[in-house]
């Protein structure tokens, strides 16, 4: 068995979804105990059901953001057409 780290968020969604499994609340209840529609907890509850809780965690902790992606390539062509930011150009206030 592995161990999974989870967010409280994730683990409020594995709550509600055991209680779901369990016959506890229905799919409605669960909808509006998540802030999600009927299909997404479908959806959901498939990948808990096929994966276990690992399901429930994001595949993208732990990598940087698109916009980091995208942040990170307007530096770099700047600095390729020759336009430094004031800040790298160590200019000291008169």
């Amino acid at each position: 068995m592995a161990v999974v780290s989870m967010s409280d968020r994730e683990f409020a969604r594995l709550d509600v979804l055991l209680n779901l499994e369990a016959g506890r609340i229905r799919v409605a209840d669960a909808g509006a105990l998540l802030g999600l529609e009927r299909r997404q907890v479908f959806r959901l509850l498939q990948g808990f059901r096929e994966r276990g809780a690992g399901s429930l965690v994001s595949s993208r902790r732990g990598r940087p953001s698109n916009r980091f992606y995208a942040n990170l390539v307007l530096t770099e062509q700047r600095f390729q057409r020759g336009h430094r930011p004031a800040s790298a150009l160590n200019l000291q206030a008169a």
